[in-house]
């Protein structure tokens, strides 16, 4: 199953099911505002491996590998994401919700 991963989530060295509640509402601030993922894609925690233990990922998934990663709602999830985790203010314009009629051309960018 392909996945992108969106960032590091939790408070490191915390309860396994503290860090799965701040997944739990940084997916759901998220969705908020740059919208759900496209259709048969999901935004998730992933646990990944590392020689020092595991650590919690949101990703976003799906299921048919032959389709692309939508790149530009990658982008948007892990500019919120900084803003939900770091206070950092977003590099681009994922604080407000893509127009569906607006090419990426004419986007602006802030």
């Amino acid at each position: 199953m392909p996945a992108e991963i969106i960032g590091e989530v939790g408070t490191p060295g915390a309860d396994r099911e503290w860090i799965v509640a701040q997944a739990t509402l940084a997916i759901e601030q998220i969705v908020k505002i740059c919208g759900q993922p496209p259709l048969e894609m999901e935004l998730e925690v992933q646990w990944q491996e590392h020689e020092l233990g595991e650590y919690p990922t949101i990703v976003l998934s799906w299921e048919d590998a032959m389709r692309g990663a939508p790149s530009k709602y990658i982008q948007q999830c892990q500019d919120v994401l900084a803003v939900i985790d770091d206070g950092e203010i977003p590099t681009s314009r994922c604080l407000r919700r893509p127009d569906p009629e607006e090419s990426e051309d004419e986007s602006a960018v802030f």
